[in-house]
């Protein structure tokens, strides 16, 4: 039996395969800790805060709506119910209003995002949070939920 046609053909698989291989780009990754998409308290909870006398996580929430605009770029960014500068420094100076103000409570948020907004400009939003938390010195939670169509 003869060896060199099928160590010739494991050889041209072999390069077949090593050229042909395109590895998947690499995805971003950041620190959060992921919340339920409407914050809620069990009964449990709810006994143990009325006693410490902490707020609901209703009322600890900072919702923020991220609309889509053209081509499904970044066009507003409403949190609660006020808009906000789009640009990243801006929207951090108006996240720290909110996050470093101890007379608010913000230490979660919720994020409403459009279905139609690009992924590159959600990424942009969420590290605004993330440096704002984290200049707070809170804990990033970030919690997401989609707008329903037309919204």
């Amino acid at each position: 039996m003869q060896i060199a046609p099928m160590l010739d053909m494991a050889f041209q698989l072999l390069t077949f395969f090593i050229l042909t291989y395109h590895p998947m780009p690499q995805e971003g990754q950041f620190l959060m800790n992921l919340l339920p998409a409407i914050p809620s308290t069990s009964s449990a909870e709810a006994a143990s805060d009325a006693a410490s006398d902490k707020l609901p996580a209703e009322l600890r929430t900072l919702p923020t709506t991220l609309k889509a605009g053209p081509g499904g770029s970044l066009g507003e960014i409403l949190v609660g119910e006020q808009a906000v500068p789009t640009t990243p420094a801006e929207l951090e100076k108006e996240l720290d209003k909110y996050l470093q103000d101890p007379t608010l409570p913000f230490d979660q948020t919720v994020l409403k995002v459009d279905p139609n907004l690009k992924y590159s400009e959600l990424m942009r939003v969420i590290n605004a949070f993330s440096n704002a938390f984290h200049r707070a010195k809170k804990a990033p939670n970030i919690s997401f939920e989609e707008l329903p169509p037309g919204a």
